[in-house]
């Protein structure tokens, strides 16, 4: 690579070169650095160093007076506040004015001499042409938020974001307080009265069952939008939008318009319908495809009722759903508009195409096309935005039933790295997002061409310019009603492996994050929306980020069975060496269940799967697999947890959650399937048709779970290690790990 290519690429955050997870270093080709840049919307064969420069003057816009967000960390109890601004220096020869319009409506204003607010050192050693940095006195400090700050005088604006120091943690976990929770995978909730999957209502009436066991939170899988044309496309973490939610954990019985409807009711009744929806709830996986038809099937009469009882009057209903719509803006309007489109194209073609391969009218959400479909598909398009509607009221009722009782944290949601390939969220945005890229992750032992994951990025200089407002928007959004949400893969908010489209794993490379940024936005919507955040950082960890981000207020996700002393024998750290500022588990749901881990019939899995490259290769992970249990039944005979049956996996269940019980990370986390004893894994890396991810239920309903003996066992571990929490406000016992 030439010398002009390399410091585009540098200036562009592109890394040149990693180590992966074989022990291989990989140096950036130069096929993938151009790939790379057109995807930047850089040009790698025009101009290099003038593409470079402009990169390396930190906003990477042509005369642009300030760059498009400036950062600011709230210093509580100062009495001032200064903001630091590099400007042309051929600009600065008089005093300019400044004004600071601040979210509440408030305006602040003043002036600044660039030459005398310049740091002396700078201004003795710079060039003539050198840009000069100069301090901006703000006096007080402004709140907490998104302001916007202007230089009149330039015709100059920028984002002002004002982010405090550190991520929400409550007073009581700060001080040492240690909870405890259960995780699920809601779609796999039985129970005698859904309708062959998990929904809202189910999660309510766990949230009752978990709050008497003395847990604090209920842990769930991502509850984004899912494809309603393409149904078997069941991965939450490959969604249609991760700003919306998935209508199919609608509890369509509890609608209000379902007890009003004379459409709706006798057909639920029905002997066919009930004969249908009996044989959903028996089957062991969820039917995603005959879910979905069932209820949409139900829920079109419930929205043409909604819509009937509003025509010629406006009552609350009708003012309620008017103020969502409002509140959700073009965004609502933009994912109802693909989902109603992608259903249409169905209906017609037989097929849900791939937005990609759409005509060209119906691939610009702004083309004159469009426009006719909306008037001709209003009725459908609006059906969309009702869904949500309910979906977002039975998610607050949801929440507010595990605060009531009394999950202080009430729930702990999941966030995505990212949205489908042909995701709505995709296709209403397209000007956000990396064209011809797709994230992954390099070369291991697992997956040695690496992994790709089709999830296109977002692109960083897009997402720069328009202030990192659609990241602030996804994070309130998964919010809403959670006392705490868990970042997939947080290690994007530093570095992401980037893959163009059609070349292998193996010749992706790194593409660094505005972490500062994003770790600002998080910090701020933490604090505004109260909750707590969780970085999932498992697998190629940076050197020095787990610190960075202790520091920024994360908890760390540690799993047991990674918590290892890899630079020595391999044995499992002990439970007072895990940070207090972590999520404590023994697996997750990407893993297999421990009493399938623990029998070893994963292995055999895998080999039916052919997901080893060899025999040899299964042998190899036969034999490791014994030297872990071996590891597992040492640890626990260091602690005094040996259980009497080794052999038993539910008793190496319980004693693996009385080790993390033990640690003093200020939530530790069962998953129900481990605490159920489930043999079959929710969902197997490397897979996906030749196996049934994210479709398996629970082995019992719910209405047995509230009287099943392993649950009050598992509640009873965690009470002994001081992790039961008081009614009121979060006062989770601050006693010290055994």
């Amino acid at each position: 690579m030439n010398d002009a290519l390399s410091r585009l690429t540098g200036a562009a955050g592109i890394e040149h070169g990693y180590w992966d997870g074989l022990g291989n270093w990989r140096g950036l080709e130069e096929a993938t650095a151009a790939a790379l840049l057109r995807s930047l919307g850089l040009d790698p064969d025009g101009d290099l160093d003038a593409q470079a420069r402009t990169l390396e003057q930190g906003d990477g816009s042509e005369g642009s007076v300030l760059p498009p967000v400036l950062i600011v960390r709230a210093d509580h109890g100062a009495e001032s506040s200064a903001l630091t601004l590099t400007l042309p220096r051929q600009l600065c020869g008089s005093p300019l004015r400044w004004e600071l319009a601040l979210e509440s409506g408030m305006t602040v204003h003043g002036a600044l001499s660039p030459q005398e607010s310049a740091p002396s050192i700078e201004a003795d050693n710079a060039g003539a042409d050198a840009p000069l940095r100069c301090c901006v006195d703000l006096g007080a400090p402004p709140p907490l938020g998104y302001h916007r700050f202007s230089l009149p005088d330039l015709d100059a604006k920028t984002t002002l974001i004002v982010a405090p120091a550190r991520c929400f943690i409550p007073d009581a976990l700060a001080a040492g307080g240690r909870c405890w929770g259960l995780a699920l995978l809601l779609y796999s909730l039985r129970s005698s009265r859904n309708w062959g999957i998990g929904d809202f209502t189910d999660l309510a009436d766990f949230a009752a069952i978990a709050g008497r066991a003395g847990a604090s939170v209920i842990g769930l899988n991502p509850l984004h939008a899912r494809h309603l044309a393409r149904p078997d496309e069941a991965s939450p973490y490959s969604p249609s939008s991760r700003l919306f939610l998935d209508p199919m954990y609608l509890d369509v019985e509890s609608i209000p318009d379902f007890a009003e409807s004379d459409d709706a009711l006798p057909t639920v009744h029905a002997a066919e319908f009930q004969s249908r929806l009996a044989a959903l709830r028996a089957e062991p996986l969820v039917d995603h495809r005959g879910v979905t038809a069932l209820k949409l099937s139900i829920l079109e009469k419930l929205y043409r009722h909604f819509v009937g009882r509003k025509a010629g009057s406006v009552d609350q209903r009708a003012a309620d759903f008017a103020a969502f719509r409002l509140r959700h803006g073009g965004a609502l309007a933009r994912f109802a508009e693909f989902e109603a489109l992608r259903l249409h194209k169905l209906d017609s073609d037989g097929a849900a195409s791939d937005w990609h391969q759409w005509p060209d009218e119906w691939r610009d959400p702004a083309s004159a096309a469009l426009a006719q479909f909306r008037i001709e598909a209003a009725p459908h398009i609006e059906f969309q935005m009702y869904l949500q509607w309910q979906a977002e009221l039975q998610l607050d009722s949801a929440s507010a039933a595990a605060r009531a009782a009394g999950l202080h944290l009430a729930l702990y949601r999941d966030l995505a790295v990212g949205a489908a390939h042909d995701s709505a969220e995709n296709w209403g945005d397209q000007a956000l997002i990396a064209h011809g890229i797709s994230v992954g992750a390099p070369p291991d032992l697992l997956s040695r061409n690496g992994q790709n994951w089709g999830l296109p990025p977002w692109n960083p200089r897009a997402l720069a310019a328009r202030a990192y407002r659609p990241f602030a928007a996804l994070l309130a959004a998964n919010m809403r009603g959670a006392g705490a949400l868990r970042i997939d893969h947080v290690m994007a908010l530093t570095r992401l492996f980037w893959i163009p489209a059609g070349m292998a794993g193996t010749q992706g490379a790194y593409l660094r994050s505005p972490f500062d940024a994003l770790t600002a936005i998080v910090a701020l919507e933490s604090v505004r929306n109260r909750c707590v955040v969780i970085g999932e950082d498992l697998g190629s960890v940076p050197d020095g980020l787990r610190e960075r981000l202790h520091d920024l207020g994360f908890l760390s996700y540690r799993v047991l069975i990674f918590e290892r002393h890899w630079n020595g024998d391999g044995s499992f750290k002990r439970p007072w060496e895990y940070p207090a500022q972590s999520l404590a588990m023994v697996a997750t749901h990407d893993m297999p269940t421990i009493a399938d881990y623990w029998q070893g019939t994963d292995i055999a899995r895998r080999e039916r799967l052919g997901l080893f490259a060899d025999g040899q290769a299964r042998e190899l992970e036969a034999g490791r697999r014994d030297s872990e249990r071996a590891k597992v039944l040492a640890l626990l005979g260091e602690l005094g947890l040996t259980p009497a049956d080794g052999s038993d996996p539910g008793q190496i269940t319980e004693a693996l959650h009385a080790a993390i019980a033990r640690t003093p990370a200020m939530l530790a986390v069962v998953q129900l399937d481990d605490l159920l004893g489930e043999i079959e894994p929710a969902n197997i890396p490397g897979t996906h048709r030749e196996y049934p991810n994210w479709r398996r239920k629970l082995s019992i309903p719910i209405e047995e779970l509230a009287v099943d003996p392993r649950l009050a066992r598992i509640a009873a571990i965690m009470e002994r290690a001081g992790r039961s929490c008081q009614a009121g406000a979060l006062s989770c016992t601050p006693g010290s790990a055994e």
